[in-house]
């Protein structure tokens, strides 16, 4: 128990400021604003490029199939699509899967064009 009692006395210590030192919180900085915008474009291009382009190899390609027939019809009950991963209300088809995967990539190359950006700073 005593190792503790120092312990945190030690990291108190060591986190302790001066006194009136106060940290500025900025809400809008070119952190927020590379981000987001990466966001913005990927999704935008998620939704009107590459949404019907991905669709149509879908509807290509079709359901996996065994002997002829889907999972589905051959038996499988667990092969059918969750109804609430498909649905929406978009009128583009654009799902809660294609939203978090498009913003998933936006915050990929957002947080790529930050590192490159202080990386060039460094040279």
């Amino acid at each position: 128990m005593a190792f503790f009692v120092r312990f945190n006395r030690r990291v108190a210590k060591q986190t302790r400021g001066k006194r009136g030192a106060r940290a500025v919180a900025r809400a809008y900085d070119d952190v927020n604003l590379v981000v987001s915008s990466a966001n913005a474009i990927c999704l935008a291009l998620g939704r009107f490029v590459f949404l019907p382009y991905q669709r149509a190899q879908v509807e290509r390609v079709g359901m996996p199939t065994q002997n002829g027939q889907t999972h589905f019809a051959a038996g499988d009950s667990r092969a059918e699509e969750a109804s609430f991963v498909t649905s929406t209300r978009d009128p583009a088809g654009f799902t809660l899967v294609d939203l978090l995967a498009w913003g998933s990539i936006g915050h990929a190359v957002g947080f790529l064009a930050l590192a490159s950006q202080s990386a060039q700073q460094l040279l």
